[in-house]
């Protein structure tokens, strides 16, 4: 990616092994990530990054069977905030989906695709959001 990022990416998940994987597939593709598992947490990153003069966040993956608060709501709030946001969810829970797109998401990926090409999906989206002159992905 060559450094295309000037400051992390917020992972919003509650679950360890999907915390991880997602934390994981940012860093393979050179970025820096941020794991957040509450809305407090998530309120307090956002806060930041509103009233900061300096960009704290450059995007975030949500995972949308997050239990310790909406993953929608998630997307929503980091939507409205102007920053660029993508999603995992069940391959076949279309209508949380849709939900997700609806708040602001960029995409939103099934496990099993992000579990088999997390890395590859989140360096063609960072790339394709890193801006004016940039590579699409």
């Amino acid at each position: 990616m060559g450094g295309l990022l000037t400051a992390p990416v917020v992972v919003v998940a509650d679950d360890l092994m999907w915390s991880t994987r997602i934390t994981e597939a940012v860093r393979r593709a050179g970025g820096s990530a941020v794991p957040l598992s509450t809305a407090a947490e998530l309120g307090v990153a956002l806060e930041a990054y509103e009233l900061g003069d300096v960009h704290t966040i450059s995007g975030a993956v949500v995972d949308l069977a997050v239990r310790r608060l909406d993953g929608v709501a998630a997307i929503e709030r980091i939507a409205g905030a102007r920053l660029p946001v993508i999603a995992v969810a069940e391959h076949d829970d279309q209508l949380t989906r849709k939900r997700a797109l609806r708040a602001g998401a960029t995409r939103v990926f099934s496990y099993r695709k992000f579990f088999e090409e997390g890395t590859r999906l989140v360096e063609g989206w960072l790339t394709a959001d890193a801006g004016p002159g940039s590579a699409g992905g």
